[in-house]
């Protein structure tokens, strides 16, 4: 992070002359503070014209982050305040996201929020919490494929008997 008394046009730099890209929040004043862009972050919070009394609401909403998909499945929700509704629903798609000024340090490192269905989420994975996730659902999927799969193929085979 950098910070410095002028500044000018608060664009990012395009990472083509070696140097990495970089977002960067300029005030009216001309004091600027700058960082690095990753290349997965989904947008650039480069800002300029910032009123000096609004900079620390700026730099607080400095998030980077990228979203990915997870897999469609049909799910039946039966939540009280809901009813009872059914369809297709995206399942275990996320957010790798990066709060820079977060108020506990390690929730300025990227991690992924990860959701499970539509409003719940296994938040601020970091690698090896990630690791743990995969390793289970791996292991739900091979449980899924190789014991309760035969056993519903019997017990389907025994009830249309």
């Amino acid at each position: 992070m950098k910070t410095s008394g002028r500044g000018n046009d608060g664009r990012s730099s395009s990472g083509c002359d070696g140097e990495k890209p970089k977002w960067k929040i300029v005030t009216r004043a001309g004091f600027s503070v700058e960082g690095y862009l990753p290349a997965w972050a989904e947008d650039d919070p480069s800002q300029t014209d910032v009123p000096l009394e609004l900079l620390s609401v700026r730099l607080a909403d400095v998030t980077h982050w990228m979203e990915f998909e997870g897999q469609s499945a049909r799910i039946r929700s039966a939540l009280e305040s809901d009813g009872e509704r059914s369809g297709e629903s995206q399942i275990l798609w996320g957010v790798m996201e990066c709060r820079l000024f977060a108020e506990e340090p390690e929730a300025s490192a990227p991690v992924v929020n990860l959701a499970i269905v539509e409003d719940f989420w296994i938040d601020g994975l970091d690698p090896a919490g990630l690791a743990q996730i995969a390793a289970k659902l791996r292991g739900q999927a091979d449980r899924l494929d190789h014991e309760i799969r035969p056993r519903l193929v019997a017990a389907r085979t025994d009830w249309a008997v």
